[in-house]
């Protein structure tokens, strides 16, 4: 059994109204297969100690709970009794709120502030870490110790985190795979959230059955988007601002892994990274990708998002881009392999340009904008090209060809 406070908590009234009114309270049971109970009780500290809320629940496998409590009180404090069996499992949040509605910054207590009576913090490694890897026995809670043994698993947990409920894509939801994981699943990513899926060494999504770690069943990443979601923290003030964002990857930057991706310390995903609109009526929303040290098999896919999707790629291999909202913000020590069709570029080095390209803009967003020391396959390049005198050597003696507007950075002819 785990006895979990939040200790007391002042609230004083400040030129007559007191900071907190009600208190919301985010349970979160991590596994998927034991359900837990929990007894929530409420105190007034007004010289006493009184019991003046009190309530238990069952919370099912994967559940998260909110309940709401009364707490414009001078002072309180919330004890919540958890079942041995669940107790390793159960995550619990409380957060202060105003007469608004909104946060109360001071009487914010994630799960690894709430403390068991005497004053031992609950340690939790990190409040949106969670660790997969696909050799653990699983199902796994997600800490070091016990991992996911699904990316999935490991997904749905940070992004149903109490922190990630509670503050959308301000929280920054961390999934750490074990090296040498392979994962033979697709994955879905819910709109509105920050998520970084990040490889201590190589990894892949796909069955890695064939040759070279390649995967005779592709699997997909699933991005979804949706304004509306995103809409429900954005309408709660600044502190609440930020875009969704997905990093794909590994920590290990490594050498060029633009052309033997498979053999370095990179991920591979054997299939498509599709950006797939949930939001009914409204498509455009404005997302931010990172593909870090890794190599998409397949390419990014548009399904239904219509803004702009801000990607950068480094130290990684893409076989197509196809969406007419991307802007390639940086491209760095990359190779596209197939066909790009998207809004526009700002940055492009060391890379190799292989399938023919269609764009609108040559952006300044991610300045100096344009193309420099990379080289082409021979490819039909359709919109406007900015490009150093290097790569433009590359490009004309590649036997490549030109139907937009030429601009040669540094050119002394």
């Amino acid at each position: 059994m785990a006895i979990l406070s939040t200790g007391p908590i002042e609230n004083n009234p400040v030129s007559g109204i007191r900071s907190t009114q009600l208190l919301t309270v985010k349970f979160d049971n991590r596994d998927s297969v034991i359900a837990s109970t929990v007894l929530v009780e409420g105190f007034v500290l007004n010289g006493v100690r009184t019991l003046y809320a009190q309530d238990e629940f069952t919370i099912a496998p994967n559940q998260v709970i909110t309940k709401n409590y009364y707490a414009d009180l001078n002072a309180f404090e919330f004890i919540f009794t958890v079942e041995d069996a669940a107790a390793e499992v159960t995550q619990i949040s409380a957060w202060g709120k105003n007469s608004a509605g909104q946060l109360v910054t001071a009487h914010r207590l994630v799960s690894a502030e709430v403390m068991e009576p005497g004053g031992t913090p609950v340690f939790e490694w990190g409040e949106t870490i969670f660790w997969a890897d696909s050799a653990a026995p699983g199902p796994g809670t997600g800490s070091p110790f016990d991992p996911f043994n699904s990316l999935q698993a490991a997904i749905d947990a940070a992004v149903n985190s109490p922190l990630a409920v509670a503050i959308g894509m301000r929280a920054r939801c961390i999934v750490l795979i074990a090296a040498n994981s392979i994962f033979d699943e697709d994955v879905v990513i819910p709109p509105a959230r920050h998520i970084q899926l990040l490889g201590l060494g190589p990894w892949v999504l796909g069955n890695a059955d064939l040759a070279n770690f390649a995967s005779s069943t592709p699997r997909n990443v699933t991005i979804q988007t949706s304004q509306a979601a995103e809409d429900v923290y954005l309408v709660q003030g600044p502190a609440f601002d930020a875009r969704p964002v997905t990093v794909i990857g590994t920590f290990d930057d490594g050498t060029s892994v633009s052309t033997h991706t498979n053999y370095t310390g990179g991920a591979i995903i054997s299939g498509n990274i599709t950006f797939q609109n949930v939001a009914v009526g409204d498509p455009f929303t404005t997302i931010e990708f990172q593909l870090l040290n890794a190599r998409v098999v397949g390419g990014i896919v548009q399904s239904g998002h219509m803004g702009n999707l801000n990607v950068y790629l480094y130290h990684g291999r893409i076989n197509t881009m196809v969406h007419t909202g991307i802007n390639i913000q940086r491209m760095v020590d990359s190779q596209s392999d197939g066909i790009i069709n998207v809004r526009g570029y700002s940055h492009i080095t060391n890379s190799n340009i292989m399938g023919s390209v269609t764009v609108t803009l040559a952006l300044a967003d991610v300045p100096p904008t344009g193309i420099f020391s990379s080289q082409f396959s021979t490819i039909t390049w359709t919109g406007p090209l900015t490009l150093d005198s290097a790569s433009n050597y590359y490009f004309v003696n590649s036997g490549s060809t030109l139907t937009g507007t030429k601009t040669i950075l540094f050119s002394l002819a």
